[in-house]
């Protein structure tokens, strides 16, 4: 049942698309940061105290917006694996296989869900509704309900319904093996789709998330008025304020284009494209002017990425161009992802190849952050706030930069959370899935006679 060593091994072993690898431990190590954040600031007083206006000037906060929107990376690779899978195995999706696809992704997360599970147990936390988690539909229940150990279980939750979905929309716009027009088509309609649906629902009056976030602290925003009396009983902390914000400003956004399948599904589909674009890519090594158009782009969205850590005043932010820009960020940065990734994982003929992207990417020191980046950001928000609010007074903004806070807590809870995932990685996931590859494995011989 157990193979120690070879599944210690295992973590150290590169796959086939390597780059991924570094992609998916940036964005992970980045949604971490940004969580520690978010804790850190709940200790000091909101908008417009000093030490808060002192937070707006940190790299912290100056970071927090791209850090948020790596998040794209994790869906994007999701479509893009699946839809590879899909147009690889495709006897896999028809409808005998199609329940065993399910049941086989919804045993790759349990695991995770299980180990969160137990933290929370063992540190103690007002549980929220478990169900909603366990079955995959947190997204679609009310933040009110939620417990701060389980906020990152909400993209689980999505991505576990566009696995679902997927695999449909593939099957209704494959036109064929050999020639994908049609299937790009599809696609980049269903992309606008998603961008115009954003447009349609987005109120800037009610749904400017800017200005929320910049006034006051996301656990304020977010979390119930019994966590927050729960933490400070727990543990003896001084928050920076006393009540949370009810009704939630940033409800109303959340729920229509954050947590919701119209709002995100867009990531997904650029993901598939990638795929297609992929495949492709093999057949066809001649690009007009490839060259200059790789660089060309590779400086815009470099410049994207910078922009994106510029501080500005939100209230002054015109309310038409916060509607398209509220609209479309995410999937432009989605693009910028998948043509990164494109350019190190393509054909070394190719002309948007690049050698150094796929280097860096590719790099021994992400593989293992990499394998286990799933166990991370399950358990890394409980680990978070139980480093900094039991050591509320070494945490403490007031005496210390947050930004060295930050990077402080942000090893803490990296060293915390590998050696976490490490144990359990070895001991109960790896085992899992021997045991139900062989138990699913049985179940389609037995069918299949």
């Amino acid at each position: 049942m157990w193979q120690l060593k070879e599944d210690m091994y295992s973590l150290f072993q590169s796959e086939r698309y390597a780059p991924i690898n570094g992609m998916r431990s940036i964005s992970c190590l980045a949604i971490v940061s940004l969580h520690i954040g978010c804790v850190l600031n709940s200790l000091i007083p909101p908008y417009p105290h000093i030490q808060w206006m002192a937070y707006l000037n940190s790299y912290t906060y100056r970071l927090s917006f791209l850090a948020a929107l790596l998040l794209e990376t994790f869906f994007m690779l999701s479509g893009f694996l699946l839809t590879l899978k899909f147009i690889q195995h495709q006897d896999s999706f028809s409808l005998k296989g199609y329940p065993l696809y399910i049941m086989k992704r919804a045993c790759r997360y349990w695991p995770g869900i299980l180990l969160i599970t137990m933290l929370m147990l063992i540190l103690g936390e007002p549980e929220g509704n478990w169900t909603t988690f366990w079955l995959f539909y947190q997204n679609f229940v009310d933040m009110k309900q939620w417990s701060w150990g389980f906020a990152a279980l909400w993209s689980i939750s999505l991505d576990m319904q566009m696995h679902i979905i997927l695999p449909i929309i593939l099957h209704i716009v494959i036109s064929s093996k050999s020639n994908y027009q049609r299937t790009y088509l599809a696609l980049y309609i269903l992309v606008i789709l998603s961008i115009v649906y954003s447009m349609l629902v987005f109120n800037p009056k009610t749904m400017n998330l800017l200005v929320h976030v910049y006034h006051n602290n996301a656990l304020a925003l977010a979390m119930p008025q019994l966590f927050i009396d729960w933490v400070t009983v727990e543990y003896n902390v001084t928050l920076g304020f006393e009540k949370v914000i009810d009704p939630s400003p940033v409800k109303p956004y959340m729920e229509v284009l954050y947590f919701s399948i119209p709002g995100r599904y867009s990531s997904f589909i650029i993901g598939s494209i990638l795929a297609f674009t992929l495949i492709s890519a093999k057949n066809n090594t001649m690009i007009r002017y490839g060259k200059i158009k790789k660089y060309t782009y590779l400086t815009f969205i470099f410049l994207f990425m910078i922009l994106l850590t510029m501080p500005s005043e939100p209230d002054t932010v015109n309310s038409v161009v916060l509607t398209i820009m509220f609209s479309i960020i995410r999937q432009i940065f989605a693009i910028s992802l998948a043509f990164i990734l494109f350019s190190a994982i393509c054909p070394c003929t190719h002309p948007y190849y690049s050698p150094w992207i796929r280097l860096f990417l590719s790099h021994p020191i992400w593989t293992p952050i990499a394998k286990l980046s799933y166990l991370i950001y399950v358990i890394h928000c409980r680990i978070v706030f139980e480093w900094i609010m039991t050591h509320s007074h070494i945490f403490n903004p007031t005496y210390y930069s947050m930004d060295i806070l930050t990077i402080v807590c942000f090893l803490l809870v990296l060293i915390s959370c590998l050696i976490i995932s490490v144990i359990w990685f070895i001991f109960v996931e790896k085992p899992f899935q021997r045991l139900i590859n062989k138990q699913l494995s049985s179940y389609e011989k037995f069918h299949a006679i």
